[in-house]
């Protein structure tokens, strides 16, 4: 152990002398005797009147017997009374034990027998309450006390013998064991704090401060005491001023309040500023960062205090400045901070192990604010308060044990984590299971009580194991007059009337003796493990009186065991149900055939439960109704043509001849120019650089060349197609996939967001109008597209207008007329249209047949009409001249052309590396000329030969493209500034160059997303990145407009705030996601958007600009909707989630490092393999046999990577199965390395070619999954592959999901996904893990599917969330 550790504040002794509160006063009143001390209504106290008054009530009371070592308690309304009597207690020497006005009189009569008080101190209106106190106690009231006195000429009594250990006041606050617990702060300490603390907030003599806080509150120091200190003027606000957030800042400005003490709470409900305000101090709970960056303001100080009561008052404090991580900053002067670690036993100071700055463990303070202990509890203070083992003077002998979770960061600030006790998290409300444990135990007839979290049956719930008071079940009632009922119902009720219903225990266990450790604490491991005995019906239900509610509330009863079920119960904040039993209840609801069409949008709009039955039996009547209108077509599945295995296997052996050439054409990119610098160096005279200018020149070509082949390959293999339906598996459909597997290949993020885009469509058969500006798009049949003038097309947008349903491909157009805008994310399918000015929203599915009238506005999915568009919104469309857009157009091909090859140069150092380490004596063909390997072991040889030389020459090539890509992207847009942009000015131009760049390099820098790098790499290119953020992929990303706060997860495929183009302009805002929010899967988040802190936003939702979110939210879907409380992950400490380890930081990034470069080794050493392979061939000019063998090498590489991700993945993982793993465990990584590895090397090289083919499904059962016969998948978006579970003959389209993990509360959660037999998948639709889809079941685009949601079989789904739907839009 080593002090050093130890976080010591500045070392002031002077502020160390042994005075009194009253010294302090008095000391004020004799500098600033005509200073307005107080404040209320219209009644004002100078400092020399408040000293009067106060020595008046003084005076009474000492001559009553009140004496230093007293404790008197205070009672009392706000106001100059109030605050007279405490400073009078003050000046007897005695301390006070105050007391709220709305303090129940059982709780004044508990503390004051408890504390030992020789008195009250209350007032006349108050006084008649007393009377039912159960121990009587000497009552003084305020008027008796401040009475003027009979003989003025008698001299007034003042203390004797204050001392600075005396006890200046006591405070109680509530304890788990249910009694209140005292803790008794001295003289000394309090008037150390007081200069300490303002030693640096800087209050002064002329300001004017709110009093607020409850006296019963230590924070009422800082605003009553540090004023007297220094002479200031308290202003005590009304009760009803105090209480209305609106009314308050209204009040503070008028009367020129300059220093304001809060919570923060307070604070972020002021809807004004108060402009007088120099100086706010926040405490007494966490501080938002959205708080500092709206209060913080050149002129005003902001700071945040922490400290226990047991520290007095505070321990540590920060100045809060924008832009920066909230902490609790520094020990106060002479204050000491320092971690310990967690679970030691506290009964020993030897037994603490302090612990290194980085490392998370329970907070101590040390310091002279530190307190005695707890009054009259011997056992807690030795555990709680301990000599301090790392003393550095007399003032600090002792040391507190907050109980609060903190790291100390390198810059020697202090992070408060949360609690390091009992406090446990059940269906999002944080319960102390002491404080259930307290009321438990207060019952008649039970003895030790025990409340544990288990989980049984899949579901978290508390249960309660009780002794009787004489080790029975039933015991005596304290009067001995009869047997106490101990039954579970009287149990319940009991617990049910103080405790809200999310803490009533589901079980109460009785235990003939509770479990105990060796220390004799009671074993709670063992009681989480413990079988239980058999429930039963829960009591205090409400009758079932409709059909609606009988299966509502068996549903519900199954869903919370042992609770009663109420109408008037709200299902998320009484039943305490989340997320997760939100879906399991409409599953549950679907068994029933006439419930078959609830939603758990359902349960979110009609929460209470009495509502919700009313909302099932209008889904009952609405069922009928269908029934009646469409008979039997909403019961029985459209045809499906069944294809023989014959037909299928045929059309599969068709693709895999195919299957080399398409290999071969995507790999000429970079295999021609690998060949090409061979060639030219492999003699020792070769020139370097001619090599590297002639492959530089072959690596254009073939860029080139892709794109003229697939273009000519589209028009032969395919011709022009026209709408309709063929057959799955004939001659149409697979010179079909054939097209859309070359045209894929191509690359054409080149040309996204370029006029090259519309080009290269119109090249392909589609009608594009002029004007037309395309972000980036997948389109499945170019012929079936027509696009009007004006239109602008977001990033990211699906155009699926070939998809395969009931065993046919169906083709149909899409229809885009003039000036029509589509937003990111958007995903159509055939036959739809949209008229002149429709507008799309961003992640928005318009399905099959569906049409947007003109000039109106749809979003959501399913979309719907969201209202008017007014084409006078925007301003006029910049008018570009033919010159321009000739010179555009050559910008961009140019510019597309010069950022490949820039990215493309990177590699060149690569190969001179590896040639350079490469020396004779790691040769291989020398053991093949000597007779000791053959041909295909020479081979073997040179591939793991170079793969290790690649290694580190990856690792150069990496660097080398961050470097340049953030480079370039400085020099060319060094700050882009928010506002509106014409998409033909500079600004727009140069903005698309810069998204070239980023593209561009990603193909070098895929596998660094997803790992500790990524926020450095953002960092680089402009970005905001906070500390410990986890960014997956993020797209669309305009860096100068993005802000990540700290512990900010953004998942994969976010689409995060893109810039926005609309009428030939593009307009771009700043993004914001602050502290701890969380961005699900396939997220949209508009540009201009600003999440607050620990925001949850769901699996394809997205957030239109006008939602109104606040800290804490939860919100999924499209259009979102704000859920009450979802599904949480607890129990694994916080260095294995949040902070981790510098150990585990190191272990996790060389992990990281080795999935990033390997692909690129893995390549690299295949290219050098394949090369020196074929150049015996190609040196002795056999041309064709030379391309041949090229051909075959490439497709056994693309095998080869499949192979080497299988490998690696049963190797390291094995099978996956049903788990939660936090984030910064080994598990986590390799899995991760597992997936960026399957997606970064096995799909561009091999299994995106088997898409759409009989042969993607058995690749994905080799590497664990379990897919049935005659299943068509045009997906590879599968990871956790042992949980995927596809029956026969079930279609998922392209961008379909079966999404077994999420990385909510970073935690990795992995479970199954089913899918029945003869499902239908939409396009880029998704199945969230323990979801489970029957047969038969039709899934629309862009429908999500939650977590642990049951679709019943034979039924029709589209939306995000799932509801049902008619099979075509009516």
């Amino acid at each position: 152990m080593s002090d050093t550790y130890v976080l010591h504040g500045s070392q002031q002794p002077e502020l160390l002398h042994r005075k009194t509160l009253a010294d302090v006063f008095e000391a004020s009143a004799a500098h600033h005797p005509q200073n307005t001390a107080l404040i209320f209504g219209a009644r004002s106290l100078s400092y020399a009147e408040l000293n009067t008054e106060a020595d008046r009530a003084a005076h009474r009371l000492i001559e009553a017997g009140v004496k230093p070592g007293h404790i008197v308690g205070l009672w009392l309304p706000r106001g100059i009374d109030l605050l007279t009597m405490q400073l009078a207690i003050a000046k007897t020497g005695a301390a006070w034990l105050p007391f709220d006005a709305d303090t129940p009189v059982e709780r004044i009569g508990v503390c004051l027998e408890d504390a030992k008080a020789t008195a009250l101190l209350s007032c006349a209106d108050l006084l008649p309450q007393l009377d039912s106190l159960a121990e009587p106690v000497q009552v003084h009231t305020a008027e008796q006390l401040l009475a003027p006195l009979g003989d003025h000429h008698v001299p007034l009594r003042h203390r004797a013998g204050t001392q600075g250990k005396d006890t200046a006041y006591v405070i109680y606050t509530s304890g788990s064991t249910g009694k209140p617990k005292g803790i008794a702060i001295t003289q000394a300490s309090i008037c150390h704090f007081l200069q300490s603390e303002n030693a640096i907030l800087g209050v002064r003599e002329n300001d004017r401060v709110y009093q607020g806080f409850s006296v019963a509150f230590d924070m009422s120091f800082e605003e009553i005491w540090i004023s007297y200190l220094v002479g200031a003027t308290l202003w005590i606000a009304p009760k009803e001023i105090a209480a209305d957030p609106e009314a308050l800042p209204r009040a503070l400005a008028a009367e020129n309040i300059t220093v304001l003490h809060a919570v923060p709470t307070l604070l972020a409900l002021f809807a004004q500023d108060v402009p007088s305000l120099r100086i706010i101090n926040l405490g007494g709970e966490m501080c938002p960062e959205s708080l500092v960056e709206r209060w913080a303001k050149p002129g005003r100080q902001m700071f945040n205090t922490y400290g226990p009561t047991e520290a007095t008052v505070s321990a540590s404090l920060a100045q809060l400045k924008p832009g920066e991580t909230v902490t609790i900053g520094h020990p106060l002067p002479n204050y000491g901070l320092l971690v310990v670690a967690t679970g030691t036993e506290g009964a020993e100071s030897q037994t603490l192990r302090i612990l290194p700055h980085g490392e998370i463990g329970e907070l101590c303070i040390t310091g002279p604010g530190v307190a005695a202990g707890y009054l009259g509890r011997p056992d807690l203070t030795r555990e709680k308060f301990l000599p301090n083992p790392w003393s550095i003077g007399e003032h600090d002998q002792r040391l507190y044990r907050t109980g609060d979770l903190a790291r100390i960061d390198a810059n020697h600030r202090v992070h408060c984590l949360g609690r390091a006790d009992d406090q446990v998290k059940i269906r999002g409300f944080r319960v102390e299971l002491g404080e259930i444990e307290a009321v438990l135990a207060q019952q008649p007839g039970i003895g030790a009580t025990a409340v544990v979290l288990r989980q049984d049956s899949g579901m978290d719930q508390l249960v309660a194991f009780w002794v009787g008071a004489n080790g029975e079940a039933t015991a005596m009632p304290d009067n001995g007059t009869a047997d106490a009922d101990t039954s579970t119902a009287t149990l319940r009720a009991a617990l049910g009337a103080r405790l809200p219903p999310y803490m009533v225990p589901v079980r109460f266990e009785h235990l003939a003796e509770m479990p105990r450790l060796p220390s004799g604490k009671i074993d709670r491991k063992t009681l989480k493990a413990l079988p239980l005995a058999a429930s039963g019906p829960a009591e205090g239900s409400d009758a079932a009186e409709t059909p609606a509610e009988e299966v509502l509330f068996a549903a519900l009863e199954t869903l919370f065991p042992g609770q009663a079920i109420r109408r008037e119960l709200d299902f998320f904040s009484d039943l305490g149900g989340h997320s997760l039993f939100a879906a399991r209840l409409a599953s549950a609801l679907r068994t029933d055939q006439r419930f078959a069409q609830v939603t758990v949008r359902d349960i979110y709009q009609n929460r209470q439960i009495g509502r919700l039955a009313q909302a099932l039996t209008a889904v009952m009547d609405r069922q009928a109704t269908d029934a009646a209108l469409y008979g039997a077509e909403r019961t029985v599945p459209p045809p499906r043509i069944m294809h023989s295995r014959w037909r299928r296997w045929r059309c599969g052996v068709a693709q895999a001849i195919t299957v080399p050439f398409l290999v071969t054409f995507k790999m000429a990119q970079w295999l021609l120019p690998f060949f090409t610098y061979q060639y030219l160096t492999g003699d020792p005279g070769d020139s370097i650089t001619r090599a590297v200018a002639v492959s530089v020149v072959v690596f254009l070509l073939a860029t080139l060349l892709e794109f003229v082949l697939a273009c000519a390959g589209k028009w032969l293999i395919l011709g022009r197609l026209k709408p309709g339906r063929y057959p799955l598996w004939g001659m149409t459909y697979f010179r079909w996939w054939l097209t859309d597997r070359i045209l894929e290949a191509t690359p054409l993020y080149m040309l996204n967001g370029s006029s090259l885009y519309v080009y290269w469509l119109r090249a392909l058969g589609a009608r594009i109008g002029n004007d037309v500006l395309i972000g980036s798009i997948t389109l499945r049949v170019p012929d079936l597209l027509r696009v009007g003038d004006g239109v602008s097309i977001g990033n990211g947008v699906n155009l699926e207008n070939a998809r395969v349903q009931n065993g046919e491909l169906i083709l149909g157009r899409i229809t885009l007329e003039d000036q029509v805008s589509l937003g990111a994310y958007v995903v159509m399918e055939g036959n739809t249209h949209i008229g002149e000015w429709g507008h799309v929203d961003g992640q928005s599915a318009l399905r099959d047949g569906s049409r947007v009238p003109a000039r109106r506005i749809w979003g959501g999915s399913p979309a719907v009409d969201r209202g008017e568009f007014d084409p006078a919104s925007l301003p006029l469309r910049p008018v570009e001249s033919r010159a321009h857009a000739i010179g555009k157009n050559i910008y961009f091909v140019l510019g597309a052309l010069f950022i490949s090859v820039l990215f493309f140069m990177p590699l060149f150092p690569t190969f001179i590396l590896v040639d350079y380490l490469d020396i004779d004596n790691l040769s291989v063909g020398a053991l093949q000329r000597a007779g000791f390997v053959n041909g295909y072991d020479v081979f073997a040889l040179r591939l793991i030969k170079y793969f290790l030389l690649a290694l580190p020459a990856s690792v150069v090539m990496i660097v080398l493209t961050a470097l340049l890509a953030a480079g370039i992207r400085w020099a060319l847009l060094p700050k882009l500034k928010p506002g509106r942009y014409p998409v033909n000015g500079r600004v727009f131009l140069l903005k698309w160059l810069v998204n070239q760049i980023q593209e561009s390099s990603l193909q070098v820098l895929h596998g660094v997303y997803a790992t500790v790098f990524s926020s450095t790499w953002y960092r680089l290119l402009g970005a905001r990145v906070g500390r410990d953020a986890e960014i997956s992929t993020a797209l669309g990303v305009v860096p100068d407009m993005l802000t990540l706060g700290d512990e900010t997860f953004i998942a994969d495929a976010v689409m995060l705030g893109d810039e926005h183009i609309d009428g030939g302009w593009m307009t771009v805002k700043p993004t914001v996601i602050a502290r701890r929010s969380f961005v699900g899967n396939g997220t949209y988040i508009p540009d201009g958007t600003e999440l607050p802190e620990n925001v949850l936003i769901g699996v394809l939702s997205s957030l239109p600009r006008s939602t109104q979110v606040k800290s804490g939210d939860t919100w999924l879907g499209s259009p979102p909707i704000n859920l009450p409380a979802r599904e949480t992950t607890q129990g694994f400490p916080e260095e294995l989630t949040y902070h981790p380890s510098p150990s585990r930081r190191l272990q996790r990034g060389l992990v990281e490092t080795f999935r990033i470069v390997a692909p690129h080794s893995l390549v690299i050493a295949a290219g050098y393999a394949i090369v020196l392979d074929v150049m015996p061939i190609a040196g002795a000019g056999h041309w064709i046999y030379t391309i041949r063998e090229l051909a075959v090498s490439g497709l056994l590489f693309g095998l080869a990577t499949f192979l080497f991700v299988a490998f690696f993945k049963w190797v390291l993982l094995g099978r996956y199965r049903r788990c939660a793993v936090p984030m910064w465990t080994p598990f986590v990584w390799l899995s991760e390395a597992t997936t960026n590895m399957f997606e970064g090397i096995a799909v561009p090289n091999f299994l995106r070619y088997l898409r759409g083919t009989p042969f993607l499904p058995k690749a994905f059962n080799l590497l664990g999954c379990h897919i049935g016969r005659g299943v068509y998948l045009d997906t590879t978006d599968i990871t956790e592959f042992d949980c995927v579970h596809i029956g026969d003959y079930s279609e998922l389209n392209a961008l379909c999901c079966p999404q077994t993990h999420l990385f909510e509360d970073r935690v990795m959660k992995i479970d199954d996904v089913r899918i029945g037999a003869r499902t239908y998948m939409g396009p880029r639709s998704t199945i969230l893990y323990s979801a489970n889809v029957a047969n038969d079941v039709r899934l629309g685009p862009l429908t999500l599917v939650m977590k642990g949601e049951n679709i019943p079989a034979n039924t029709a789904w589209h939306g995000c969330p799932a509801m049902p739907q008619p099979d075509n839009p009516r």
